[in-house]
């Protein structure tokens, strides 16, 4: 079983320089209508400026007005679609420290609907970028739906958290995101260099992402790629429902064609349903995808608690299935990988650190083993990833239910330095 991202690896190549919306009849299990996730957070303390916005022009006036950096924009019922003719494209980006709120109780009362948007809304300054971009200072997004670019436009993501800044604070509750035939729900990126050692701290609570199956098909990806050097993503999961999509959450410390060293992601998940995916979990400590370049000494951290992680590889929905080689199921875990078919790819993803923790997890009916665990990964004609990948995977309570399926490294490493240690 090979990690093959030959597909993937051109792709992301070309994106770094350069399903439709859920049936409303949907299970909604966890929306809390009462519930204020706001309670603590700054966007909205008592005080705090409000501008009210009841259609399009005063939704793009209020976001694009640099005076009303520190303002909570709330939107009056009803869908607002996105325009390229406004500024930005089309794009909404928040000002510094800006939230965007609908209506408490009813995340549906708001659509902010990208189909309108042409495919040169979804690049600035030639790098692929989401209809919603998010990353100044504290910015967020309470209690509203948005609907992605359509397939057509090759749109990249929904929303993404790129906008320039050394450190960031993201807040993404009470949220419905749909594909409509983008590649990404929520990209959290460090990307370039432009971005060597940003730190971004996320908080997704009671969001809903689905419906991403086309082309890539990330519902939620956390990416530190590309020269991105120390860059830290931090992530905050809570009661999030993520389904129907090809990967659920996918996460990497990524030399696409840039050398990626000691990038940090730490992800921390409670009560999340991960279900009915292609792949519910594709996680990789650090991974090579250029003959010239590296991946080394990078970490990701995932700790789970109470979540669910079952019935996904569904039988019968072919467009589920994963366009980047990553196994169907529930988790396919990777250490360091190097996806170079040729021996100039030889022995250039070292030293990564991946610990995944379960505790009390359903990880279960995934069609197939629940979790693929590989210390390393190459193609034979590299023979060696690299050397000193560690995959550690430990399964408290009911998660030591789950089935495993182990490789240690492949092809095999003579000195076994790539290793991977399960503990139930």
């Amino acid at each position: 079983m090979k990690k093959n991202r030959i597909i993937v690896t051109a792709f992301l190549i070309n994106v770094m320089l350069l399903i439709n919306s859920c049936q409303k009849g949907i299970d909604k299990p966890f929306v809390l209508a009462e519930e204020s996730t706001s309670a603590n957070n700054p966007n909205t303390q008592k005080g705090k400026k409000k501008v009210y916005v009841s259609n399009l022009d005063e939704l793009y006036a209020a976001v694009n007005d640099p005076g009303n950096a520190g303002t909570e924009i709330i939107l009056a019922h009803g869908t607002y679609v996105l325009n390229a003719t406004y500024p930005n494209g089309g794009r909404l980006e928040l000002q510094t420290d800006m939230t965007l709120r609908g209506q408490p109780g009813n995340s549906e009362a708001v659509l902010i609907d990208q189909s309108a948007l042409p495919a040169a809304s979804y690049i600035t300054s030639s790098v692929s970028t989401g209809g919603v971009r998010l990353g100044r200072g504290t910015n967020g997004l309470e209690w509203l739906s948005v609907k992605g670019g359509t397939l057509s436009v090759n749109a990249f993501a929904v929303i993404a958290a790129d906008l320039a800044s050394a450190e960031t604070s993201l807040k993404i509750s009470h949220v419905k995101v749909y594909s409509n035939g983008t590649r990404i729900g929520i990209d959290l990126r460090n990307r370039l260099a432009e971005h060597t050692g940003r730190k971004i701290y996320a908080d997704l609570a009671h969001n809903e992402i689905t419906g991403f199956t086309s082309s890539l098909g990330f519902a939620l990806a956390v990416f530190n790629v590309n020269n991105a050097i120390g860059a830290v993503i931090e992530l905050n999961m809570t009661q999030n429902y993520i389904h129907g999509n090809k990967i659920g959450l996918i996460t990497n410390n990524g030399a696409f064609n840039r050398t990626m060293e000691n990038g940090v992601i730490e992800i921390t998940s409670k009560a999340d349903r991960l279900e009915n995916n292609g792949c519910a979990i594709d996680p990789t400590g650090g991974g090579n995808q250029a003959p010239t370049t590296f991946s080394n000494n990078n970490t990701t951290t995932i700790k789970m608690f109470g979540s669910t992680i079952k019935n996904n590889n569904p039988a019968g929905v072919p467009e589920l299935q994963p366009v980047n080689g990553a196994l169907a199921g529930g988790v396919y875990a990777v250490g360091g990988f190097n996806s170079v078919n040729n021996i100039a790819g030889y022995n250039r993803a070292s030293n990564n650190k991946m610990k995944l923790e379960f505790y009390g997890c359903d990880i279960s009916n995934n069609n197939g083993a629940d979790i693929y665990a590989y210390g390393a990964w190459c193609f034979p004609a590299a023979v060696l990833a690299g050397t000193n990948n560690i995959l550690d995977i430990y399964l408290h309570g009911i998660s030591a239910n789950a089935s495993v399926v182990v490789t240690q490294s492949e092809p095999a490493e003579p000195s076994g330095t790539n290793v991977v240690n399960v503990y139930r």
